[in-house]
């Protein structure tokens, strides 16, 4: 499979979109793109160029294309031009079941009588050929019960790589996302990260505990060779000492943790631009290491927000 990275955070732009090669199809998965938010490290001048460039770039993919994937519908997620899907076969997330009521609304503006091959995802698999794409059920965007809805998982096989795209899973969080990636165990994984631009507003730090337990978890657990760390985790440029577990753990397991910017040689643009134009919102901080971890899980727990186990799993985890 030939993949092509079209737009990612760590190139500047809200966004991870990717167009899949496989010889039966051309797949593009979440053609869609937004500005970063104020704590950016950019100017705005900077970022408007940066959504131009890359929003050609996502349409020009969407052109080359066969097959689109929506795993929800957030504007980084799909560009809202319904030229862009006209006679292409669209796989998407059910816009009816498991679905806020915002996304339901672009869901329909986007599809009704849209002249496209439409055909509803979740938890299904489509067969291009020798190419299959799978879908996971709906999945929580992030932690149970949140008011951003639903995603799927994207899987796509062509003799006998697997690539698996997690789309909005914040991590991911949630054991049972997890679970589903380990039981994948993909040649590549494509993780879009917690949104620690977000602590304390919307993500819990006890959530970004979480996180990192399952981003080393699925660092241990399964064979994959290239383990791609980007979008939300790409937003703040703090991102490597919030993380820093989850790094360690990559290079005492000796497997790559990296993000899309840095697998194509270059640095990603939210430490670029904290070089360059210096800190926004946060100015000091300290490292989420191992003792951070567990007292911000220890406090969880004594407050009835996550189950015990989480403790015994960071202990086995980040200690053993």
């Amino acid at each position: 499979m030939r993949v092509e990275y079209v737009a990612f955070d760590s190139f500047g732009v809200k966004s991870s979109c990717v167009k899949i090669e496989t010889g039966d199809c051309v797949i593009v998965i979440d053609p869609g793109i937004a500005s970063e938010t104020g704590s950016f490290p950019l100017t705005p001048d900077e970022k408007r160029s940066l959504r131009r460039r890359y929003e050609g770039a996502i349409r020009h993919a969407c052109s080359e294309s066969e097959v689109i994937v929506l795993t929800h519908y957030h504007y980084d997620h799909h560009i809202p031009d319904r030229r862009l899907y006209k006679d292409k076969t669209l796989l998407v997330k059910d816009p009816w079941n498991f679905i806020n009521r915002s996304q339901k609304g672009r869901a329909e503006a986007l599809l009704d009588d849209l002249e496209a091959d439409i055909r509803i995802a979740d938890g299904k698999a489509f067969n291009f050929g020798s190419t299959r794409v799978l879908f996971s059920k709906p999945l929580w965007h992030g932690t149970e019960g949140t008011s951003l809805g639903y995603v799927l998982t994207v899987e796509v096989q062509h003799k006998g790589e697997k690539i698996l795209y997690t789309s909005d899973v914040d991590g991911p969080v949630l054991k049972e996302t997890t679970d589903i990636i380990v039981d994948a165990n993909p040649n590549v994984i494509i993780l879009d990260g917690p949104p620690t631009y977000l602590l304390g507003y919307i993500m819990a730090y006890y959530n970004l505990a979480r996180s990192i337990l399952n981003i080393c978890r699925l660092l241990e657990e399964t064979e994959t060779d290239l383990f791609i760390l980007d979008h939300h985790a790409l937003r703040d440029y703090r991102y490597m000492d919030l993380l820093q577990e989850a790094y360690e753990k990559a290079e005492v397991l000796g497997k790559s943790l990296c993000t899309v910017a840095e697998l194509l040689g270059e640095r990603p643009k939210v430490l670029e631009g904290y070089d360059k134009n210096g800190p926004t919102r946060w100015r000091t901080w300290r490292p989420f290491g191992k003792r951070e971890i567990i007292d911000v899980l220890k406090n969880a727990v004594e407050n009835g927000l996550v189950h015990r186990e989480w403790l015994k799993k960071a202990r086995e985890l980040l200690y053993e």
